[in-house]
């Protein structure tokens, strides 16, 4: 199977990894020079020390595995670069920041997202605070 195939021909599930777990060069490293990953991000997806990535990975009918959506948690909160194949994007976002928020561990966080996501975030008890033509400026209160 190829990486953009349906992950409904897969098994799924979630983890969370940082770039000095053994998988993380292994599941993302595919993707983090992709030229359509960084247009759907706005930018690219930068692995810095202490980021934790909550990956949704999908292991093919043949046994391997590949990363079929993330997001990264900074050591200051913010939540950055959601993606996920095409095919089941918009679960997918709902899924991976549901499960971010929950590792936060209840702390503020903010995120800087293309309108196409908003609503992954608002579900996961963001509100925005501010637009531009083609980002909004996120922000999630500990108590939410």
């Amino acid at each position: 199977m190829r990486n953009g195939d349906s992950v409904a021909r897969s098994s799924l599930r979630i983890i969370t990894i940082d770039n000095t777990d053994p998988a993380f060069y292994r599941l993302l490293g595919p993707l983090l020079a992709r030229r359509d990953v960084h247009k759907s991000l706005g930018g690219p997806p930068w692995d810095d020390p202490g980021k934790q990535w909550t990956v949704a990975v999908a292991t093919d009918t043949n046994g391997t595995e590949r990363a079929a959506g993330f997001i990264g948690l900074t050591t200051t909160g913010a939540l950055e670069s959601l993606w996920a194949e095409t095919d089941h994007r918009h679960t997918l976002y709902h899924r991976l920041v549901a499960v971010a928020v929950k590792a936060s561990d209840g702390r503020a966080l903010h995120a800087t997202v293309t309108h196409a996501r908003v609503a992954a975030y608002e579900q996961a008890g963001f509100r925005t605070v501010s637009t531009t033509a083609n980002y909004a400026k996120m922000h999630r209160d500990p108590s939410a």
